[in-house]
């Protein structure tokens, strides 16, 4: 990749290049049309897509744009802001779940199953450094979110909470789904009902060796024909995140019942 060259007198914050306005092409000498941090950003997710956040360098994006490396800092300041602005930009606009029918419980699990979508269409986002979410489209996620919940009868802080909790199990679970994808593409994958069927002995891992021997870690008939990180199949743990939140509900509302009838 070679390292990244820093601008002189390049320094606007994260914050400020994230909430810019007016995000217009800038005029260049020559024939080429300028072009906007926009473009910069949306160029340099399709190269993420394709080959993931680690192939992601000024060098890259300005080859793609057919510019020099040096003319995008004019519109990025850094390699920093380009990758917080481009985990914003691949966050999109968060669901509508005014529309969704049904309870808080129905749209909040709307709103993690739109969450997990963004992840499998973006997976590197799941790798990405990022800071605080301050984008604009993250802080719109965080305010959808929190106004599906917000008349639940949890205090503001337990609505931060709770809040967070979702991003941050959406956001594990998709991430060892990716993990289970890449390794399953390795020759020497081990399925884990095996590798447990080796060394998971009664004696040292008694309840590990109790579900192996009931089955719980078997492939399911059809599994390994379904796509990678599809429900069902053997990377994925969106069946796990559903059960979790399934719960995480329930608790919730016994909370809220427990807490009135004090």
């Amino acid at each position: 990749m070679g390292s990244e060259q820093t601008p002189p007198g390049g320094g606007s914050s994260t914050f400020e290049f994230l909430w810019r306005e007016g995000d217009r092409p800038r005029i260049s000498p020559g024939p080429r049309p300028g072009l906007s941090a926009t473009q910069v950003v949306v160029a340099a997710i399709a190269i993420a897509d394709a080959d993931g956040i680690d192939a992601v360098s000024m060098q890259q994006v300005a080859k793609r744009l057919q510019v020099t490396p040096m003319s995008l800092y004019r519109y990025v300041p850094s390699k920093k802001h380009l990758v917080e602005a481009m985990f914003d930009e691949a966050s999109g606009a968060p669901p509508g779940l005014d529309a969704v029918p049904g309870g808080w419980q129905v749209r909040v699990e709307a709103w993690v199953t739109a969450l997990w979508g963004r992840y499998q269409a973006h997976p590197w986002m799941l790798r990405a450094q990022v800071s605080q979410p301050i984008g604009p489209h993250q802080l719109a996620w965080f305010e959808a979110l929190l106004a599906v919940i917000k008349d639940t009868g949890l205090t503001y802080e337990e609505m931060v909470s709770l809040a967070l909790f979702l991003t941050g199990a959406t956001q594990g679970l998709a991430r060892i789904s990716t993990d289970l994808a890449r390794a399953a593409g390795e020759d020497d994958l081990i399925p884990f009902g095996e590798a447990l069927a080796a060394v998971a002995h009664p004696d040292r891992f008694p309840t590990l060796s109790a579900l192996r021997s009931a089955g719980t870690f078997d492939i399911p008939a059809g599994a390994l024909d379904a796509p990678t990180g599809a429900v069902g199949g053997v990377t994925s743990t969106e069946p796990d995140l559903r059960f979790g939140l399934r719960q995480l509900i329930e608790g919730i509302e016994a909370h809220v019942a427990a807490r009135a009838k004090r």
